[in-house]
């Protein structure tokens, strides 16, 4: 870009903001400040309205200053936190429908009132309750009016070619207008999307810098597809693009001393269950209470899954399972729906042998099958195999070439956009998963 261009950059976007009032076309509220402006407003109504109705006894018995007091500091940790939490879960693709605010407020709020109880500092309960549900209320409320009064316009640059395949994975509330010609200099749009690859026209790359310069985002157009797929694509994966999606070195060690806190505090609740359902499998059908099998794991090495046993003994048939499967039964298709069955894989996490996050490992004979089928498909043991994945929450259980193919690029993203945040995403997703019964044959 020669000196000349960009005079003329900074002559376009100086022409802009010095333009009259009534003659600008009028800009939508930013993000950033939309969002801020709320979160004030709704932690002040959710943290004021409680006070004033818990110290006049309003639908509760009159509460004390300082029990009402360290109620609202309460409040406002919990709310703070919830916003925090929310702001990063948001910024993870294929997250736009907001049903998570309410579980994450729940469980900010949950997780205070578990710490003040555990430094037995007393708080008014009544209180802190509606303040849980009035942010809750706003928060849903607010998203709700926001996805659907409020959509993204994103304009496309001529020669993005890929987005040809994108209408069908866009949300509703994201809209795309594809630019025929440089729009004039009063241009209002959320985002913008370009294939950032190729040797644009002067006038296109002018359109860009000056979108950028009034902080209006720029998308190369592969970037916009994964994000809004949550896949990375392998057709065509080259060498730049598997060191791309090489996972932190960090976060492993970290995520690991999760997973065995996590696996430690959990195994007396887990074992009790278990006990459960081994009754209940011993008393349907004869054989053994556990299934083992042998599973490609953390960098290629095999491993013995256990998990409990939800067929017939000795039964015949492939190594997957097909819908209304005839093997599996009664009390296995309801350990199935509620993935009870998996829970024996606690003592493969305390091994070491898997995470409670990650790309589900595969029998031997099928990882074998789809390394013949499916390009790159050994690199996805770049990571611990885990309990529920990225790919099991969008897909379920997968076993056709096809189905397989993009089931790894729901794990290369995972690889490539691997972080706590996208683990609480999962975490999240699989909560859900498992009271709707996706995904489970």
């Amino acid at each position: 870009m020669n000196f000349q261009h960009q005079m003329s950059i900074w002559h376009d976007a100086a022409a802009f903001h010095a333009q009259p009032v009534g003659q600008k076309r009028r800009r939508r509220w930013p993000g950033a400040a939309k969002y801020i402006w709320f979160g004030i407003f709704a932690t002040v109504v959710s943290i004021i309205n409680p006070m004033l109705l818990a110290l006049m006894g309003i639908g509760m018995s009159p509460q004390a200053i300082d029990l009402v007091s360290n109620g609202a500091l309460a409040s406002l940790l919990a709310i703070i936190a919830g916003f925090l939490v929310i702001r990063r879960l948001l910024g993870v693709p294929l997250l736009q429908s907001y049903g998570y605010v309410a579980l994450t407020f729940v469980t900010s709020f949950a997780l205070v009132a578990i710490g003040l109880k555990f430094l037995r500092i007393e708080f008014s309960s009544p209180q802190f309750f509606l303040a849980m549900v009035m942010i809750i209320g706003l928060s849903e409320l607010f998203f709700y009016a926001n996805r659907q009064w409020v959509p993204m316009n994103i304009a496309v640059v001529p020669g993005a070619a890929p987005l040809a395949q994108l209408p069908e994975l866009l949300v509703d509330s994201v809209q795309l207008t594809v630019l025929n010609s440089v729009p004039t200099i009063d241009f209002d749009y959320s985002g913008v999307i370009a294939d950032l690859t190729l040797d644009l026209e002067p006038k296109w790359d002018r359109f860009l810098a000056l979108a950028a310069l009034r902080g209006i985002p720029v998308y190369h157009v592969k970037q916009f597809n994964e994000s809004m797929s949550g896949r990375v694509v392998v057709d065509h994966l080259r060498e730049n693009s598997l060191g791309a999606v090489v996972p932190s070195l960090v976060y492993p060690q970290f995520k690991r001393a999760i997973d065995l806190l996590m696996a430690l505090l959990c195994l007396p609740v887990v074992a009790t269950i278990l006990g459960v359902c081994a009754i209940l499998i011993k008393l349907e059908t004869p054989g053994p209470i556990f299934y083992c099998q042998r599973r490609a794991g953390f960098g290629g090495r095999p491993f013995t899954i256990f998990k409990l046993r939800t067929m017939t003994h000795n039964h015949g048939g492939g190594d997957y399972t097909i819908e209304g499967d005839k093997r599996i039964t009664r009390v296995g298709r309801f350990l199935r729906q509620y993935r009870l069955d998996e829970l024996p894989q606690i003592i493969n996490i305390l091994r070491g042998d898997m995470s409670w996050i990650g790309p589900r490992p595969e029998a031997i004979s099928l990882a074998e099958w789809y390394e013949r089928e499916v390009p790159f498909y050994i690199y996805r043991h770049i990571v611990r195999p885990g309990l529920s994945g990225w790919a099991q929450v969008h897909q379920g259980n997968v076993a056709e070439v096809d189905a397989a193919r993009t089931k790894l690029e729901y794990d290369f993203y995972y690889i490539k956009h691997f972080s706590f945040w996208l683990d609480a995403v999962i975490v999240l997703k699989t909560l859900r998963a498992i009271v709707t019964g996706f995904g489970s044959r």
